[in-house]
């Protein structure tokens, strides 16, 4: 098993028909659950709910900029059968949300590192 710490970013606005609205004044995503077949809703005993999505991480077989994984939204089994979807639709709702790579080796441990330590300097540019 891999234990190397990643890096990378999530583009939440591939999914389908996410968008930035203005909500109670801020600027929010919103994601439709009911085009997203990978995201599902569940309602935890605490009376919480949670909203999940579905990914898979894999490996690339063309590294490119240091990437060496990259993630996929997944429509797992439960889902397609609540959704009634064949294979062939799979693509269109599985798609790409980003690329992840190593993080480098310091002088510390990763699992030392504050929580803001591993993102990304300066603006963001895009994939």
């Amino acid at each position: 098993m891999n234990t190397t710490p990643m890096i990378g970013q999530i583009d939440l606005l591939a999914l389908i028909g996410a968008t930035i609205k203005t909500v109670d004044s801020q600027e929010s995503i919103v994601i439709p659950l009911q085009k997203n077949p990978t995201i599902f809703k569940m309602h935890c005993k605490s009376g919480a709910v949670k909203a999940l999505l579905d990914i898979v991480i894999r490996q690339t077989t063309q590294p490119k900029y240091g990437n060496t994984h990259f993630i996929k939204a997944n429509v797992g089994k439960t889902n397609r059968s609540i959704f009634n979807l064949d294979s062939s639709e799979l693509p269109r709702l599985s798609p790409i949300l980003g690329n992840l790579k190593p993080l480098e080796s310091r002088d510390e441990p990763a699992s030392s590192l504050a929580d803001d330590d591993d993102l990304p300097e300066g603006d963001f540019k895009g994939f």
